[in-house]
């Protein structure tokens, strides 16, 4: 609604201006400010906002992207649905550590741990290339390693904690620190957060009833 009022608006203000013969220069200088206003708000948005809904539906408006196609089937689709986002993006992108953090995440969502790690240890960069190194740690057991490392992100060091509850199988714990990292998070991030704590929590009720 908000991007139909806004071209509403774009029209409307294009058509008073041409009505008072508005030289060129003006149509161009109004209509690009506004395009960067809006493309300033849509970046804002998907990076830095603590507002769920409006994050959401930012990325709906742009679900062709399969970075939020992606991240849109995290949170309302299957397991296939984001096999398949992953392989789209890994498609597109060529950044190497963004290709290595997704086949990452597609072999431990299929539990093929040992590929997975292979992934992780090829990522350069921070703030990741702790993160997922330090994952790495947590399934190989060695927690007091995973601890060690200095996460620029304070999410990321709740995440981890998240991720040894999740692997001793300690629910109180894993709540406790999921909820600091979705407190923590901004954007894109969030969301994915949330819809991770979301499913995981359903594994630990799978295993409760077992």
């Amino acid at each position: 609604m908000k991007f139909i009022l806004l071209f509403l608006f774009f029209i409307l203000a294009d058509f008073t201006l041409g009505l008072f013969n508005a030289p060129t220069w003006i149509f161009l200088t109004f209509n690009g400010v506004a395009a960067i206003a809006v493309i300033y708000d849509h970046i804002h948005t998907v990076k830095f906002s603590k507002n769920a809904k409006k994050i959401v539906r930012t990325m709906k408006y742009q679900k062709k992207n399969p970075f939020f196609a992606y991240v849109l089937a995290v949170k309302e689709g299957t397991l296939e649905d984001e096999l398949r986002e992953i392989d789209r993006v890994i498609a597109k992108y060529k950044q190497p550590d963004l290709r290595n953090s997704l086949e990452f995440t597609k072999n431990y969502q299929l539990n093929n741990y040992d590929k997975a790690i292979q992934f992780a240890k090829k990522i350069e960069k921070e703030p990741f290339k702790s993160f997922y190194l330090a994952i790495v740690d947590v399934l190989q057991q060695d927690y007091i390693k995973a601890r060690s490392y200095t996460f620029v992100k304070t999410w990321m060091k709740h995440a981890i904690e998240a991720e040894i509850a999740l692997r001793l199988n300690n629910i109180e714990n894993y709540k406790k620190h999921m909820k600091l990292v979705i407190e923590e998070s901004r954007g894109m991030q969030l969301i994915l957060n949330q819809a991770i704590f979301e499913k995981e929590l359903l594994t630990f009720k799978v295993d409760e009833k077992k």
